[in-house]
């Protein structure tokens, strides 16, 4: 029970520290948004290149820094703890996980047809409208925003169903154990020591 309490409250933590210094996630102000923006190149390019051995190219960094922001920004949901999630599941790699999971966030098609329907405003704003699964299938393997934005989604959906965001976090892979809770608050903890001006 007190190891469980102390990661809510390094979550809070994080959370609180991200707040601010950047504002509500909703309005960053330039030269913090500028900040954010370089923190997440330098973090993606490295974990990518700790895997792979090859740099992650600026095409895909910028459209990965756009999407986490975006979807930060939508669902007011810290912009390093989507990073972090991406960079367990993936290391910022777009690939298929061995169970049919899809793309930066290892959203199953099934899921995300569902989380979509359940935020169809919010899809229907940044104009993705179609609901038939082999669309969503091929959208989230070809387009990081809206893989990203799925993801965000549904970690929201986990918030509203399971009370927080620590709960959240805990099923969005991990069944609802703290494992991957584990991995997740090590993820952050490791990038609020390495990027101390975030």
């Amino acid at each position: 029970m007190e190891v469980i309490l102390i990661k809510k409250y390094l979550i809070l933590v994080v959370v609180l520290l991200t707040a601010f210094v950047f504002g509500e996630v909703k309005n960053y102000n330039l030269t913090n948004e500028t900040n954010l923006k370089l923190f997440l190149v330098d973090f993606m390019n490295r974990e990518y290149k700790l895997t792979t051995g090859k740099d992650l190219k600026s095409e895909r960094k910028i459209l990965l820094t756009d999407g986490i922001l975006m979807a930060s920004k939508e669902f007011n949901i810290s912009p390093i703890l989507i990073a972090s999630i991406i960079d367990i599941e993936t290391s910022f790699r777009n690939v298929i996980g061995k169970y049919g999971e899809i793309g930066y966030m290892q959203i199953r098609p099934e899921t995300a047809k569902y989380i979509i329907e359940m935020y169809k405003e919010t899809f229907e704003k940044y104009k993705y409208y179609n609901l038939d699964l082999k669309w969503i299938k091929q959208r989230l393997l070809y387009d990081p925003k809206y893989n990203i934005l799925v993801g965000t989604a549904y970690l929201d959906y986990l918030k509203e169903l399971h009370g927080d965001i620590t709960h959240a976090i805990s099923w969005y892979n991990g069944g609802g154990n703290s494992y991957y809770l584990d991995k997740v608050v090590f993820k952050i903890a490791q990038i609020t020591i390495e990027y101390p001006i975030i």
